[in-house]
């Protein structure tokens, strides 16, 4: 296997032969359904090429409130290989990853949404840690304010299962109260920067 994790990027074009059939071949099994599907991918890539999974789910975030599925979707990546002969280097690389798909979408959007590249995490931290990540500082603080509101959502449901008149009970409250307001000052703050002040 190769040395380290897969590139984010995309593979960069222009691209030699082999690695753009590579690509080809991937490109024509946008979603895999059942284990059928997948074999017959294989069978049709390198034995020894790398093989990694997107350790998240991934999704458009215009359709987070349709009712969706789960697919399973390869995609080729730049994998970084110092063992090669010819010395430290890209390689191409098969990526299964999970993308969330509306029920009411025709097969040719199904197709194009899981082939897209620019979809985030589900997961909100590691959505917003992506996005910091990229330099998209007002987004990701977003992110993170919309977290520390759930984070206080769920402090308050753990007093749910204590009785009211608990001297704990009443500073978890508090405590949610604290998280609550300083996502609320976040997300203020996250408006108020420019993209174009973040080079």
């Amino acid at each position: 296997m190769s040395d380290t994790a897969p590139a984010a990027a995309p593979w960069e074009a222009p691209l030699p032969d082999e690695e753009q059939r590579l690509v080809d071949t991937v490109a024509a099994h946008p979603t895999l359904d059942n284990v059928g599907a997948l074999a017959d991918l294989l069978a049709q890539l390198p034995p020894q090429m790398s093989l990694w999974l997107d350790e998240h789910h991934r999704e458009d975030r215009e359709h987070r409130l349709q009712q969706q599925f789960l697919a399973v979707t390869p995609r080729i990546v730049g994998v970084s290989n110092t063992k090669s002969p010819k010395g430290p280097g890209m390689e191409a690389g098969l990526e299964l990853g999970m993308v969330h798909i509306p029920f009411n979408s025709s097969p040719d959007e199904r197709a194009a949404l899981a082939v897209r590249r620019d979809l985030l995490p589900s997961n909100l931290y590691a959505r917003a840690e992506q996005r910091m990540e990229n330099g998209e500082v007002p987004a990701g603080l977003g992110s993170l304010a919309f977290l520390l509101r759930e984070i206080a959502g769920h402090v308050v449901a753990a007093t749910e299962w204590m009785d009211r008149d608990h001297p704990d009970a009443e500073a978890l409250h508090a405590e949610a109260d604290q998280i609550n307001q300083a996502g609320i000052r976040l997300g203020e703050l996250a408006k108020t920067i420019k993209q174009e002040d973040c080079g």
